[in-house]
């Protein structure tokens, strides 16, 4: 496991949106947003989603996670969309299954959640300003 800078950290605890990365066994890769919470404590990524009733089949991530768990998440933007910089974090890392207390992580989520170990982390324009400056001051 690695850790993640103070930068790192206050990034996250500033979104809730970002991207899952997943492969099944045919080898094509499989990418959706998902919402999450960062765990500053356990420097670990909390993954949910919404309860869907009459949903029958298995998300095809999770299906995925069953058979490779391993998984790569981005949480990104871009604060200055005219000067195009953007900002953002990659964590790749084992992604464990949970079968119950996903509804904890946000209202109307299902039980089952996932929790992504990082052993990669890399980020990039986490020192730019959130908002951009004028010319004028």
């Amino acid at each position: 496991m690695v850790s993640f800078s103070e930068r790192e950290a206050a990034y996250l605890g500033q979104h809730r949106l970002g991207r899952l990365a997943t492969t099944g066994t045919s080898g094509k890769p499989h990418v959706v947003p998902v919402r999450y919470r960062f765990d500053p404590e356990r420097e670990v990524i909390r993954l949910g989603g919404r309860l869907v009733e009459g949903r029958e089949k298995e998300r095809l991530y999770t299906r995925h996670l069953r058979g490779n768990p391993q998984a790569a998440y981005v949480v990104d933007d871009v604060p200055d969309e005219e000067a195009w910089q953007p900002r953002g974090i990659l964590i790749k890392g084992l992604a464990v299954l949970h079968a119950e207390g996903g509804e904890t992580l946000w209202p109307g989520f299902g039980p089952n959640w996932i929790e992504v170990i990082p052993d990669f982390v890399t980020s990039w324009g986490l020192d730019l300003p959130t908002f951009p400056t004028s010319a004028t001051g």
